[in-house]
């Protein structure tokens, strides 16, 4: 008998300290976005100069080397300019999402 009044005893003493579960939440605050890359937002170099000259080639050979490498360079630099413009494109899409990571201008 005593044994079953100590279990009833610590059965309600248990059963009091126990709480209600809170409400659910109305609607979950959707996450702040990420913030970009810094290297996306940091300010594009300019082109490089051309820089340097090139000896009058005096055989068909040269001549032809001296225009194989013209060739190079000019497609290089166009490919060097399609990238910068990517560039640029990635780094306004990224301030235009998140404004608070915009640097300071830099003018050009």
């Amino acid at each position: 008998m005593i044994r079953r009044a100590a279990l009833i005893a610590a059965s309600c003493l248990l059963s009091a300290c126990a709480t209600r579960s809170p409400p659910p939440a109305e609607a979950i605050a959707a996450p702040a976005p990420l913030a970009c890359d810094p290297r996306l937002v940091a300010p594009l170099p300019d082109e490089p100069p051309v820089r340097g000259g090139l000896v009058q080639p005096s055989t068909l050979q040269e001549r032809e080397a001296v225009a194989a490498f013209l060739t190079g360079e000019a497609e290089a630099r166009a490919w060097g300019r399609e990238g910068w413009a990517r560039a640029a494109q990635a780094r306004e899409a990224c301030l235009a999402a998140s404004p608070a990571a915009a640097p300071e201008p830099v003018p050009r």
